[in-house]
């Protein structure tokens, strides 16, 4: 980790920056409260909020530290201990097991907070554009700090595995990365396929050769099919750049797999049981989605 000094030289920071973020630190100290506030209205923008502050307790802990953070911001001086401060904060997010992003986005409320009210304090005026500058090379300098906690624990696990291991490691990731591309191009070519039979069913509906009633339950069937698969196919796009998968869109490719059965079936009046079967079918596999789902929100 590069020391404060670096970090200064790197970020252009001077004297000036500091005195800048001085002369607004009793204005901000006094909105402390209302940012918190704010702050916690958009963190509820974030589904799983609750997997990181679970209890009243925690929350309560975690204002009163970003709280502190907040106003240390425009008050400490940038020194050696306060890039410990920072480095900690990082700590105590890879432990918890934060995602980056959420870091991320959160110091861009928290610099789109800053901005709104040295608009208002100082108008569209030169004063409030040098205070600006200095609070963007602050809000830059801790989040560069904070997030390279995380890549330094990751670097940490790396490195104390023995070399063996890192072989194991680097081809298990090679391998993983040609099956996902393999996945994308599976479902590629099946999607290809699926607008292919769509527009071949579409023709056949000019050409009389079977009843539109026949042919438009069957279009509509590998309409279906083929939305679970571009669900299928976002999902994996989405793996592949590091996020998770989500379990419903499984159990929704098997949904819309067995309606286009039911679409199908139903055009055969004599297969009654066999369409009161697929009728459970449906509703258990929905069921399953409805629970998934909610596991999925709250997670």
């Amino acid at each position: 980790m590069e020391s404060i000094e670096e970090l200064k030289v790197h970020y252009r920071w001077t004297a000036e920056d500091e005195e800048n973020l001085r002369k607004v630190s009793k204005y901000f100290e006094e909105h402390a409260e209302e940012f918190m506030d704010e702050f916690y209205r958009y963190l509820e923008n974030f589904p799983d909020t609750s997997k990181y502050l679970p209890s009243q307790e925690v929350r309560k802990r975690h204002r009163e530290k970003v709280k502190d953070w907040f106003i240390s911001l425009f008050s400490s001086r940038y020194d050696a201990s306060y890039l410990r401060r920072l480095y900690r904060i990082g700590e105590t997010h890879v432990k918890i097991g934060l995602p980056p992003h959420y870091v991320n986005a959160s110091m861009n409320f928290v610099r789109e907070y800053i901005g709104k009210k040295l608009t208002e304090l100082y108008g569209c005026s030169e004063e409030r554009d040098r205070i600006l500058s200095s609070v963007n090379k602050a809000l830059d300098l801790n989040l560069d700090v904070m997030v390279s906690s995380f890549r330094e624990e990751e670097l940490k696990l790396y490195l104390g595995s023995g070399k063996y291991t890192r072989v194991v490691i680097e081809t298990l990731r090679r391998i993983s990365w040609f099956f996902d591309a393999f996945i994308v191009l599976s479902l590629t070519v099946v999607g290809m396929f699926l607008i292919y039979w769509v527009v071949y069913e579409i023709l056949l509906a000019f050409s009389g050769t079977y009843t539109l009633e026949k042919l438009g339950i069957s279009i509509l069937g590998s309409l279906l099919v083929l939305y679970a698969v571009s669900e299928l196919l976002y999902e994996e796009i989405k793996h592949i750049r590091g996020g998770s998968i989500s379990i419903s869109v499984f159990v929704g490719v098997a949904l819309a797999a067995i309606i286009r059965k039911i679409l199908i079936v139903s055009l055969t009046p004599e297969k009654v049981y066999e369409l009161i079967t697929l009728g459970f079918v449906v509703l258990a596999l929905g069921l399953v989605y409805l629970i998934v789902r909610k596991v999925e929100t709250k997670t």
